[in-house]
């Protein structure tokens, strides 16, 4: 027996991407994980190699309060100019701080 869920999506915008040609990024409310979640998903817009086009396998689902988290560090970067400034002064690090 295959059991059926509802999502009961909404998708609450659309943001075109310049950095990932053919795919946007679709804001949706989710039903999943036993609660309301905010998932971010990119949206393939022109088909693939293998004529795939609809949601990828890339996005996440956060919680109210991750949402809020989220939203706050990504004001904090908008508006930071040296964020933004290309000429970067520290070395790289990789995510093991390891240079």
């Amino acid at each position: 027996m295959v059991r059926s869920h509802n999502y009961n999506n909404q998708v609450h915008d659309e943001i075109q991407t310049s950095c990932h040609l053919g795919e946007c990024l679709h804001v949706v409310t989710s039903n999943a994980f036993d609660s309301r979640v905010l998932n971010l998903r990119l949206f393939r817009v022109q088909p693939s190699k293998t004529g795939h086009t609809g949601y990828t396998k890339i996005g996440m689902f956060l919680t109210r309060d991750e949402a809020r988290q989220l939203r706050d560090s990504l004001s904090e970067v908008i508006e930071d100019e040296n964020a933004w400034d290309t000429e970067i002064r520290e070395p790289l690090r990789d995510m093991d701080g390891d240079l």
